[in-house]
């Protein structure tokens, strides 16, 4: 049987991300990205035969943007506050797709890869300021800037009670320094 025309993997994916982007993860169902395409339901499952394929493709996505992000980050003269700045921008840019690319569990081998890009990019990284306890540094790190993230998310620093909005420069110049003193 064949299959229409009228749409792609590409295509598909694209909306999905928006529509992620508009209504949250609960909002991203096949029956919704389907009724924003204008097909039915049926024609999106030979690109993704579950929700759980397609909210593993969005959030494979998020972490190749990410990662794209990074890679230019990367390239600048600052290192690591380059590759935090950039996680943080890409956390408050993308608040729904941080959020897929951070919980989805349903993602395959194939897939996986693109997050060990990720992880070894920033380990490989650290390794000047770490040595070989670059993975740990990298770790905490990445607890680091994910949790700011949540305190952001959650507004805890705008309660009224003189708390300093936290752009995550102090505590990384204080994680960097640290670091220099474990080699």
């Amino acid at each position: 049987m064949p299959y229409p025309a009228k749409t792609s993997a590409g295509q598909i994916l694209a909306a999905a991300v928006d529509l992620l982007e508009r209504e949250g993860q609960t909002g991203l169902s096949l029956r919704a990205l389907a009724a924003e395409l204008k097909l039915t339901p049926n024609a999106l499952y030979r690109y993704y035969p579950s929700r759980e394929a397609l909210l593993a493709a969005v959030a494979v996505y998020g972490a190749r943007t990410l990662l794209e992000r990074q890679q230019s980050a990367a390239g600048e003269e600052e290192g690591m506050a380059a590759l935090a700045r950039e996680y943080l921008r890409f956390a408050s840019e993308r608040p729904a797709l941080y959020e897929l690319y951070m919980t989805c569990d349903s993602l395959n081998a194939e897939q996986r890869q693109v997050y060990a890009q990720l992880w070894d990019l920033v380990v490989a990284r650290l390794v000047p300021l770490a040595g070989p306890r670059s993975p740990e540094a990298a770790m905490t790190l990445w607890a680091y800037l994910h949790g700011l993230v949540g305190l952001e998310r959650s507004g805890v620093h705008d309660n009224g009670e003189g708390k300093p909005r936290h752009t995550g420069e102090f505590g990384l110049r204080v994680l960097m320094a640290g670091l220099q003193t474990l080699r």
